[in-house]
């Protein structure tokens, strides 16, 4: 039988971020049960918010501790930052592939030059380094370029294997620098590699929040 207990456990372990903030006691217990009423009665029709909130104090009070663990992206990750870099966007059309290639030969991986070529659904995004920018714009010559970012620079985070699965590490990544009033321009990333690109003044204080802040919190299944 469905009842209040069972529907506000579900609803519960469908959000982990609200965790971090009930384990610390700085959720209205009230407010939230507000806001998790209308999700609770279209299932069991008209409840009391009183069953709800109690309902919560059971949660946390219970088995809320036991069900998630909270990943540290300390040891096990690498911060790499690279600054004095560009973003190039254009729309995608029939000749900019020809010219991307040439991009390639502009660059010297062997030295840690920064190349990324973003494919969106009707746009491309490129990423290098400033000195580039000049050759580069040459290189796309005939194309138009919608937007040129200056003074940017990036900010790499090797994933953990353990954490690629796992519900909110980018909501952890991003809250942290939110907080921090930190403007996030574009993520790229691999299965085990995310980068953020930032403008380049406020690099350091990112890499002082991630490093002093970011931890992901997650639910067994």
């Amino acid at each position: 039988m469905v009842t209040v207990s069972h529907l506000t456990k579900k609803l519960l372990q469908e959000k982990p971020f609200v965790h971090e903030a009930l384990e610390k006691g700085l959720v209205n217990i009230g407010a939230l049960a507000e806001f998790l009423k209308p999700d609770i009665e279209k299932d069991l029709g008209k409840v009391k918010t009183s069953a709800i909130s109690m309902a919560i104090r059971r949660y946390v009070e219970g088995s809320a501790r036991e069900m998630y663990h909270k990943v540290k992206l300390t040891r096990k990750t690498d911060l790499v930052v690279k600054s004095n870099l560009f973003e190039i966007s254009l729309p995608k059309t029939r000749t900019v592939y020809r010219k991307l290639v040439q991009l390639y030969e502009i660059v010297d991986f062997s030295t840690g030059d920064t190349l990324n070529i973003i494919h969106g659904n009707y746009e491309i995004l490129i990423i290098s380094n400033e000195r580039y920018l000049k050759r580069f714009l040459q290189a796309l010559k005939g194309e138009r370029v919608k937007r040129v970012g200056r003074n940017m620079a990036s900010i790499s985070i090797k994933i953990p294997t353990e954490c690629i699965p796992v519900p909110g590490f980018y909501f952890a990544i991003t809250k942290a620098l939110t907080i921090e009033n930190i403007t996030i321009f574009d993520i790229v990333n691999t299965e085990t590699e995310a980068t953020l690109i930032l403008k380049d003044k406020d690099i350091s204080r990112a890499y002082d929040t991630l490093k002093r802040e970011i931890s992901v919190e997650y639910f067994r299944k």
